[in-house]
């Protein structure tokens, strides 16, 4: 019985791997081939944060979001940074070393 449990996390934990390798190996190889097409330069993704407002931008198509209500002394900022995802936290924390 345990050892079915392994193997069944085992599989969650490749399928997870693939799914999100994928479709970053997706967006940077259409990012690349329009490059490659057009001969000017697109961003496979990009997020610029300004006072309270958020863009993201990914393959050409944005949006924004106010982060107004996400303050550090917020409730909801304990909230959103329990519900992010590790690899976003990590991502996250290594762009604010290099900054």
């Amino acid at each position: 019985m345990h050892r079915k449990k392994k193997i069944t996390v085992l599989r969650a934990v490749f399928m997870y791997l693939l799914l999100s390798g994928g479709s970053w190996m997706f967006i940077y190889s259409y990012a690349n081939s329009c490059n490659h097409m057009r001969g000017e330069y697109m961003v496979p993704a990009q997020m610029v944060v300004e006072d309270e407002r958020a863009t993201v931008d990914i393959l050409g198509h944005s949006a924004e979001f106010s982060i107004s209500d996400i303050a550090p002394h917020s409730k909801l900022y304990c909230g959103a940074y329990l519900l992010s995802p590790d690899d976003l936290r990590l991502a996250a924390y290594v762009v604010s070393l290099c900054i």
